[in-house]
């Protein structure tokens, strides 16, 4: 089952992660957050959009 993880950046921010089943990091926040709870709460946001966005392929 696949999980968002937040965790402690180099530089002393956090960042989430989404990590399938067999460990390997699928989609990362690209960004650093001043504090736990704001990267737990983007990784929500992204997790509560996802379900329903579209998928667009471009040639």
């Amino acid at each position: 089952m696949a999980k968002f993880v937040v965790y402690p950046d180099a530089g002393g921010n956090y960042r989430w992660k989404l990590v399938a089943g067999n460990g390997q990091t699928t989609a990362s926040s690209g960004e650093s957050f001043s504090s736990k709870s704001a990267a737990k709460s983007a990784a929500e946001g992204v997790k509560a959009s996802a379900g329903s966005a579209e998928i667009e392929v471009q040639d």
